[in-house]
């Protein structure tokens, strides 16, 4: 059987692992009787795709025969021929390549370190998979990689997926997101292709002796080698920051092992390229960095002892290598990706999140104190973890063995029925350091009863503002939190509609309340104190937009144990998407660097703990009692009142700024806070609220005096702007008579003068 293998576009010249990749793949395939020929992803189809016999250019390990370049026509189309959803065809202009001369089948690969299939270059892959279907060929999909966006936006993949007999997807949430594009599709299935990067066994090599834990390295031996696989970070974090953590990762096992650092680009793009050259310009004078050997730097890390990794290929590689791999995870795709491939050799529980190094709560003061524990905890761990991964190698082989004999047989046209998951028992390796890192950073199996963050919401409206919040608490960095959703009137279908597409992503961390009839939001927020436990609460008001780090930073304030803040305010950026502007009036230069909220700040109007995030400790509602139901709309604004009477508010800007105010002004302000919290507690805040509000009538009623004089001296402005060009077309009559009157008397002048002189002819 003859079929042909089509990679991913890459819209560049195709990695060594990537072709180190397709040479496994090809090889599996030959073992089973397939005649595999790769093609050029990126190539516009040749003569001998529209029909054109030609001779043969070579058998399957022929990988360079069929990568002839195409015309500047076909380039230019395959680069620019698309429409805005990608799709190519008939319908959008294009050519459909007919199907090689001799081909049976198509076989779509995405390799591990090939770009994302998420541009314009997708619609190459679809044009080609509807033209082998419409030519009767049967179109197998390997390795396919989908996200929560494909879901929402992805009417191409979803044509993909239905053109396509049989599709592996690379891990359980890629496969629950084609289930939702294709529920009634029979062949969706886990693939098994990250092993195609496992060596080829050789039994006549003597296994490695693990040196004792924490021994230097002997004089005449290699010193081991630590790889670091990574790339330009997507998610929340900007890249000096995540490179500073990498930085501290490398030197702390540098310094216990006394190995040496190779830096090598995930997905070998650019930008990856880039930020491995940023990291290894931050590392030590003291750390040596040797660059990858000459076959590619796939193969150094498959010869590494240690692999430091931000993406699920630099973990499949190490995995692969029986190296340890210590997995950091900058966002939720590259976590669950990690998380997903140690899985499969039974060490999951091992990816740190990138957050959980910023700020690591009870594991550790700070950055490097957690990332020294965690490289400790791996150095001691390496025989274990070495052991486990040769114990689980004979069953990753195994299951993905049974993958490519299910691909073969619908490559021959035909679908099986699906059989068991394999399951790669745990293998028994402890991970306590990283396992207490991870605890509020992932997402958990089965909720906590009590999580550490309570999430109200009083929706009293249609589905867009629980779509919203779900939005915004997804793409949290901080995971241990319970949304508690309050129906308060209104349609009791709609949360329901708002909640079913991410029902699997939200993994039971919503309780949802209803009324049947509307009883006010402090009443909705009320109920949803008393629904869920937990150790803090933040009030979402369907209008905002969260940043990602926004619990994380207020989780970590309120849990310093240098602050003895019980709340603390986190301002949005400016810009930030939110309905209605903001309300605090512009300060002084004092309050520029403003570390804390005041309660003069809420006499004086600011409703920043309105407008902006709110995380306050649940047990302040002891001493303070419940949201007050008998204020209307203004139960927030009162309810910051009593807080800040009692309480200490801390204040995290968006963006620190460099500059630190005038400690006199401060201190005034600290005074006057003093004073003011003092007499509340022995008079009450009544005097102070009437004050307050005569104070604003009064201030109304100057600013409605000034509007008016501002509005008679522009009056009589406009008046003597009327005189003034009044008197200019006076002055220009005037001077245009005179001129004229002159005229006129020169005239007669000269006419006299001729009467009067006699003639001489």
């Amino acid at each position: 059987m003859r079929i042909d293998v089509l990679p991913a576009p890459a819209g560049r010249g195709r990695a060594p692992e990537v072709e180190h990749e397709l040479r496994g793949l090809v090889a599996q395939l030959a073992l089973r009787g397939v005649d595999a020929r790769p093609a050029d992803p990126d190539g516009a189809p040749g003569p001998e795709e529209s029909g054109h016999e030609h001779a043969d250019r070579g058998g399957p390990g022929h990988e360079g025969a069929d990568r002839g370049g195409p015309g500047r026509e076909g380039a230019d189309r395959a680069e620019h021929g698309h429409g805005e959803s990608g799709q190519v065809g008939p319908e959008a202009g294009g050519r459909a390549p007919a199907a090689r001369p001799g081909a049976e089948a198509l076989l779509l690969v995405e390799p591990a370190a090939g770009a994302p299939l998420g541009d314009r270059r997708f619609g190459r892959w679809l044009e080609r998979a509807r033209a082998a279907a419409d030519a009767g060929r049967p179109v197998v999909v390997s390795g396919l990689t989908l996200g929560a966006g494909d879901a929402a936006q992805g009417e191409d993949v979803r044509l993909l997926l239905s053109t396509a007999l049989l599709v592996g997807l690379r891990d359980a949430q890629s496969l629950a997101v084609a289930r939702r594009l294709c529920p009634e599709h029979p062949g969706l299935r886990v693939s098994r292709q990250d092993a195609l990067l496992l060596p080829r066994p050789s039994p006549q090599q003597p296994p490695v002796q693990d040196a004792p834990a924490g021994a230097p390295p002997a004089e005449d031996s290699v010193p081991p080698r630590i790889v670091a696989v990574v790339e330009r970070p997507g998610g929340p974090f900007p890249a000096a920051e995540v490179a500073r953590v990498l930085t501290d990762v490398l030197d702390a096992l540098v310094h216990r092992t006394g190995g040496t650092v190779v830096l090598q680009a995930c997905g070998g793009t650019a930008a990856d390229e880039q930020f491995a050259a940023e990291l290894a310009a931050r590392l030590p004078d003291d750390i040596r960095a040797v660059p990858p050997g000459q076959d590619g730097p796939g193969a150094a890390a498959l010869r590494a002892d240690w692999v430091v990794t931000t993406c699920p290929h630099g973990a499949a590689l190490g995995s692969a290598a029986h190296a340890v791999v210590l997995p950091v995870a900058p966002e939720t795709y590259s976590l669950n990706g990690m998380e997903k491939v140690l899985a499969r050799w039974g060490l999951a529980g091992g990816v740190v999140p990138l957050a959980a190094l910023l700020t690591p709560g009870e594991v550790a003061w700070d950055t490097r104190a957690a990332v020294q524990q965690w490289v400790t905890e791996a150095v001691e761990q390496r025989g274990p973890v070495r052991a486990a991964l040769a114990d689980a190698e004979p069953a990753v082989r195994e299951a993905s063995a049974r993958w490519w004999e299910e691909l073969v047989v619908a490559l021959h046209g035909r679908l099986d029925a699906p059989g068991p998951e394999p399951v790669v028992a745990p293998r028994g390796v402890g991970a306590p350091v990283a396992g207490a890192l991870r605890r509020r950073y992932t997402v958990p199996v089965v909720p906590p009863e009590r999580p550490t963050v309570a999430v109200l919401l009083a929706a009293p409206g249609g589905p867009a503002p629980v779509r919203r919040a779900v939005e915004d608490l997804l793409a949290q960095t901080f995971t241990d939190w319970r949304l508690v959703l309050v129906q308060d009137g209104g349609d009791p279908a709609a949360p329901d509609e708002a909640l079913a597409p991410r029902r699997d992503e939200l993994a039971g961390r919503v309780t949802v309340l209803h009324h049947r009839r509307t009883l006010g939001r402090a009443a909705a927020l009320n109920r949803g104190l008393r629904a869920v436990d937990s150790e803090l609460v933040v009030r979402h008001h369907g209008a905002q937009r969260w940043p990602p780090t926004l619990l994380q930073r207020a989780v970590a304030h309120l849990e310093n144990a240098l602050v003895t803040d019980d709340g603390v305010v986190v301002e949005p950026a400016p810009g930030a998407g939110t309905e209605g502007p903001p309300r605090r009036p512009e300060r002084g230069p004092a309050r520029a660097d403003r570390s804390a909220l005041t309660l003069t700040d809420v006499l004086d109007g600011d409703h920043t703990a309105v407008d902006a995030p709110f995380v306050y400790r649940r047990a302040v509602h002891g001493v303070l009692g419940d949201y007050d139901e008998s204020v209307g709309a203004a139960e927030g604004w009162e309810f910051a009142l009593r807080f800040l009477e009692t309480f200490t508010v801390g204040v995290l800007p968006p963006v620190r700024p460099g500059g630190v105010a005038g400690g006199v002004v401060r201190g005034e302000l600290t005074v006057r806070e003093r004073h003011l919290r003092q007499w509340s507690a022995e008079n009450g805040i009544g005097l102070p609220l009437y004050l307050r509000h005569a104070a604003a009538q009064e201030a109304a009623a100057l600013h409605e005096r000034l509007d008016d004089a501002d509005r008679l001296a522009h009056e009589l402005l406009e008046e003597i702007r009327a005189q003034s060009r009044r008197l200019e077309r006076l002055e220009q009559a005037l001077a245009e008579r005179g001129v004229a009157a002159l005229w006129r008397r020169a005239r007669r002048r000269v006419r006299g003068w001729l009467g009067r002189t006699p003639n001489r002819g």
